[in-house]
């Protein structure tokens, strides 16, 4: 039986690193997705095989493709600006690993802040539209393709999509306001697949995670890879569908605070 594979879109140093680190230690073959390498299995691999490339004996070159063989991380390059680049993404994967992902977790984000004194006038189209493409257009893209692939895995695949949140979808931050309008457009679509239960028959579920503390209000850039890693782990191991908008609090797990949580302090 083939191991399952995990892609992350957008995979960093935090999220990305610890999500991939949980689910190998479950037996996942996991694709790190993101323009930059942050580190993998392959990377590792492949700058030690690097010293031994003035050294082309059969033997090294059969080390080198057993080592290829046995690989649990892959970086796969993609540019979330561009979302006509996400569907090769998805290729590589399969391509690579030798199947489509049963999880795909989207974590990618661009905040770019405006002016929260006068955020029309400093608004910026180039500057939007990245991050539409980023934090809502590939997310579309990256969805489309996550139904096309788990559809050809076995019912007993997870066939989870999370998607890494926060607040803006329920409360307006000063200076968030392209970063929340884009955000909140990907929470929509969350909800709307869930709600509708367009996907529910194929066994699909999908979830719009945000790290809260323990008194509902937003982590910001206190991101706990680890408690993402537990909490995202637990989604794709439980079959059915939960909240879709999936608030948890390191070491508490899920919590939910309710439409309007939290307010941000009035200057």
């Amino acid at each position: 039986m083939s191991s399952p594979v995990l892609l992350i879109l957008g995979a960093g140093p935090n999220i990305g690193k610890h999500v991939a680190n949980a689910f190998t230690s479950k037996g996942y073959k996991v694709a790190l997705a993101s323009r930059k390498n942050h580190g993998t299995e392959e990377h590792n691999n492949n700058n030690n095989n690097n010293n031994n490339n003035n050294n082309n004996n059969n033997n090294n070159n059969n080390n080198n493709n057993n080592n290829n063989n046995n690989l649990n991380q892959i970086h796969v390059p993609v540019d979330l600006t561009k979302p006509e680049t996400v569907p090769g993404a998805f290729d590589t994967v399969k391509a690579q690993l030798g199947a489509p992902p049963s999880v795909v977790v989207y974590n990618g984000a661009l905040r770019i802040p405006n002016d929260a004194k006068d955020p029309l006038t400093s608004f910026s189209l180039p500057d939007h539209d990245d991050s539409m493409s980023v934090n809502s257009t590939s997310v579309l893209l990256a969805l489309q393709q996550a139904i096309a692939g788990f559809r050809g895995l076995p019912a007993t695949a997870s066939k989870t999509f999370i998607f890494t949140g926060n607040i803006l979808n329920l409360v307006p931050v000063p200076g968030m306001l392209s970063f929340g309008m884009t955000k909140g457009a990907t929470a929509y679509a969350i909800r709307y697949l869930v709600e509708t239960k367009t996907y529910e028959g194929e066994g699909v579920t999908f979830y719009y995670a945000d790290e809260r503390t323990s008194s509902g209000s937003p982590v910001f850039m206190d991101i706990d890879g680890p408690a993402a890693a537990t909490a995202y782990l637990k989604l794709a191991e439980q079959k059915e569908q939960g909240p879709w908008l999936y608030t948890f609090v390191k070491g508490e797990g899920y919590k939910d605070f309710g439409d309007k949580p939290w307010a941000p302090a009035a200057k």
